[in-house]
């Protein structure tokens, strides 16, 4: 079964695969399929495999800052809001508790509510 996919590379890893296709003197598609099956008999082969971590590009950078700055923004403004509630939910309390009568006499006067 064969599939089509499209996806982009960065110049680096490009660069390096025309030049592997070079190398073999193959096609840049056959060098492609070589590499990832590669990958993935290396992988099943050890099963300690971690593929290497690559830095991000700059734009993804500036993508996940926008995103956070976003997300900063939105707890801020939850933040206002639960204020907000906090305050109202207080003055209801305060507005709907009576003060009981032995909190209202002075501590000398104890014997007017016998």
């Amino acid at each position: 079964m064969s599939i089509r996919i499209s996806f982009t590379l960065e110049n680096d890893l490009a660069h390096q695969i025309e030049q592997f296709a070079q190398e073999k003197r193959i096609e840049r598609n056959e060098a492609i399929l070589r590499l990832i099956e590669a990958g993935i008999e290396k992988y099943a082969e050890d099963r300690s495999f971690v593929p290497v971590l690559r830095e991000r590009s700059f734009e993804e950078v500036k993508v996940i800052n926008r995103s956070l700055e976003s997300l900063t923004d939105a707890v801020k403004d939850l933040k206002k809001e639960i204020r907000v509630v906090h305050h109202i939910l207080d003055l209801k309390w305060q507005n709907n508790q009576q003060p009981a009568p032995q909190e209202t006499r002075r501590w000398w006067e104890f014997w007017k509510g016998l």
